[in-house]
């Protein structure tokens, strides 16, 4: 409810900042048709155009449309190739504006989500440089200056005005003052304070005589709209539809600001207290109808505008009332206030665009995307330069078939990852597809199999895959049947059943201890395999592993393990995950403090004996609450009878007693030191190795034998890795 109520009633938050917004807009209205080579009064036109008719349409409450430096450049491509034929750019203007209707019509407000950043900086940044080059001449009042004739290497006349120069400086110099001193937070812009003051500094030197009053072709010459209307304003020339460059302009036109409009409409969205959202595809045709009316009166073409927009949302609006209102004050400005206008010298109004060309370009840019590394730093210097040199919209178009090359070249290199990995039975190659695999990905799986060596086995991974295209598909399966029968390499394929039901997929049992590799597997080669298995665990590079395909395995053939480890039952060390082994691979047998008793002998004497593992593991680990709690009692000299509320734990801290008592005669500790506490884990460990020793006749064979070997190890819960000792 009371969105709406917002919606449609003024407040007098509007009211003011309707007034602010007016001040801003005002010098940049005036300034902007400066730089853009049109009339002053056609700036003026398409500020009110802007504020009343868009701000009615739009559906933006903050967004302030006008006028726009970044539309600057264009302007000057297009009127200089009409011949500065103003009444037939005007055409250019009415038929953008017919495009951007289209562009609402049918929805094409997503086109800005697929413009690259580093194409968007680059497109400011070349209007900032533009901007900057065409105002230098008006701030040193060189009206007869050009910038061809001196690349030309041609001579000049220049007719310094000296008044304006002084003026101009004095102005840029005023507004960074001001920006970075307390006057910044007043109500007053300083673009506005600078123009007030340029003109009244002026009206001094002409009323006192002085030779440094700047010249009257230097000042704004705004002509008055009550003395002969029709000789003041300027309309279409509809006899110019024969040319082309009326149709071309107006598509570079509708598409710069439509682009602009569209991330300015985001960037305003964001300034917005209440979080609104604003349609974009309203927006744009909002625009296209006052880009249609602007041009047929004689305005500028004009986009969203995010300076104003800001200084709308700061100033605390409300409601789009306050864009309507500043359009009306533009109104009364144009129709009232002419001759105040007039005494506002061009270097003044230049030092503003100067000023608004060098944020555009600023060098914190250059370095922000030149530290974002050479994928978004050189598509950025080739919008710009190709902008500088060529247009806008050309220059648009080649930085962005720049920035899609770049990543073009990221899918050809990075599209699919290949993993050197050691399984039980062998080390393979694994060839991880992409969810979208295309023909980008074509080059780097070419290369990835080129680089496969004769007698290996690969793996081609398809079940990440989403849509793969057959030509793909074609290419592995003539791999398959040509090149890798001629090298002996064993290609299995997995996933591919869900994209081509003709595909061969393989059963892979690489991860799976079956009763053969069992056999064939000697202590040593399990103990080695369980430390590959942590030091990938501690590198975060654990094995893919088909869980579905081992279980179906395993219920099938029965379960081949090749170690059995007594671990502790803390939640942090699930021996599976810490050794990277898949299911059928371990006994696991899991308990406080990992104390053997005559029911673990048994479980290991069924896992050595009967099921042939190689390898018995006695793994304890850090921070163990079993034994810091045995550890506490020592200390205390408490018994374990004490403690009543767990009247079954002295089976666990039991057995860890004697543990405790030889390192506590050999370390004297008077705390509970970590030193103390992992000598206790240690001990605890050869004590259950021993004990198992001892109490088992059938694993003491075993290792005597060399069919078992029964090792220690400790586990760092802090690190994951796995300390193995004796």
């Amino acid at each position: 409810m009371t969105s709406k109520i917002e919606r449609h009633r003024f407040h007098i938050h509007d009211f003011l900042s309707g007034t602010v917004v007016f001040l801003v807009a005002l010098p940049l209205c005036l300034g902007i048709a400066l730089a853009s080579g049109a009339p002053i009064l056609s700036g003026i036109i398409a500020g009110i155009v802007g504020g009343i008719l868009v701000g009615t349409l739009s559906g933006s409450h903050i967004s302030v449309a006008g006028p726009a430096a970044g539309l600057t450049a264009v302007i000057l491509v297009q009127l200089e190739l009409l011949g500065g034929n103003y009444a037939a750019f005007l055409l250019c203007i009415v038929f953008a504006g017919i495009l951007q209707i289209g562009f609402g019509i049918f929805r094409l407000g997503f086109f800005a989500n697929f413009i690259p950043n580093n194409v968007i900086f680059g497109l400011l940044a070349a209007i900032g440089l533009i901007l900057i080059g065409s105002q230098i001449p008006y701030l040193f009042g060189l009206n007869q200056f050009s910038w061809s004739v001196l690349w030309q290497a041609q001579p000049l006349d220049l007719q310094w005005d000296i008044g304006a120069v002084l003026i101009g400086i004095g102005s840029l110099v005023l507004m960074l003052l001001w920006e970075r001193s307390p006057c910044k937070k007043w109500v007053l812009p300083s673009a506005l304070v600078a123009v007030v003051l340029a003109a009244l500094c002026n009206a001094v030197l002409v009323l006192s005589g002085s030779p440094l009053a700047v010249h009257s072709s230097n000042l704004i010459q705004l002509p008055n709209l009550w003395d002969q209307p029709q000789n003041v304003m300027i309309f279409p020339d509809w006899t110019a539809l024969n040319n082309p460059l009326i149709y071309t302009g107006a598509i570079t036109l509708a598409v710069v600001a439509s682009l602009e409009t569209l991330l300015n409409l985001e960037a305003a969205d964001k300034l917005d207290p209440h979080k609104r959202s604003s349609p974009p595809n309203r927006e744009l045709w909002a625009q296209g109808i006052g880009n249609v009316v602007s041009g047929a009166i004689g305005g500028m073409p004009l986009t969203s505008v995010i300076v104003r927009s800001s200084v709308n949302a700061s100033a605390g609006a409300k409601s789009k009332c306050s864009a309507i209102f500043h359009g009306v004050l533009l109104l009364f400005a144009v129709l009232c206030l002419v001759p105040l206008m007039n005494m506002i010298p061009l270097s003044a109004l230049a030092a503003i665009l100067i000023l608004t060309g060098f944020k555009l370009t600023h060098p914190k840019l250059f370095k922000q995307l030149y530290l974002k590394g050479w994928k978004q730093f050189i598509p950025f210097i080739i919008t710009l330069l190709a902008i500088l040199f060529t247009d806008l919209l050309l220059g648009i178009l080649i930085g962005l078939a720049s920035s899609a090359a770049f990543i073009l070249y990221a899918n050809f290199n990075k599209g699919l990852k290949v993993y050197k990995e050691h399984h039980l039975h062998g080390v393979i190659t694994r060839i991880e597809l992409p969810s979208q695999v295309s023909f980008l990905n074509r080059s780097a799986l070419i290369s990835a199999l080129e680089h496969i060596r004769r007698g290996e086995q690969v793996v081609i991974d398809a079940t990440h895959v989403s849509d793969m295209d057959a030509d793909i598909f074609q290419l592995i399966q003539e791999y398959q049947q040509e090149k890798a029968a001629q090298r002996k390499v064993q290609v299995q394929l997995i996933g591919f059943k869900a994209h081509y039901a003709d595909a061969q997929e393989a059963a892979l049992d690489i991860d799976i201890s079956t009763a053969a590799l069992q056999q064939r597997l000697t202590p040593e080669a399990v103990l080695t395999l369980l430390k590959a298995g942590n030091e990938r665990f501690v590198q975060n590079e654990r094995l893919q592993r088909d869980i579905y395909r081992q279980l179906r395995v395993t219920a099938e053939e029965g379960q081949h393990p090749i170690a059995a480890v007594l671990g502790c039952m803390d939640s942090r060390a699930p021996t599976e995950m810490i050794f990277d082994v898949g299911i059928g691979d371990l006994f696991s047998l899991r308990i406080a403090g990992n104390v053997a008793g005559q029911k673990v002998l048994g479980s290991l004497e069924f896992a050595c004996e009967a099921k042939g593992a190689k390898v018995i593991v006695v793994l304890g680990h850090t921070d163990c609450g079993a034994v810091s709690s045995a550890c506490q009692l020592h200390l205390a000299g408490q018994s374990i009878q004490s403690l009543t509320r767990m009247p079954h734990i002295q089976y666990v801290l039991g057995p860890l007693n004697e543990s405790v008592s030889r390192v506590a005669e050999l370390m004297q500790p008077q705390t509970l030191s970590p030193a103390f506490l992992e000598q206790v884990t240690q001990m605890n460990v050869h004590y259950n190795i021993r004990y198992i020793l001892q109490n088992s006749e059938v694993l003491q064979q075993l290792v005597h034998e060399g069919k078992v070997a029964i090792v220690g190890a400790v586990y760092d819960v802090k690190t994951g890795r796995v300390n193995f000792f004796g």
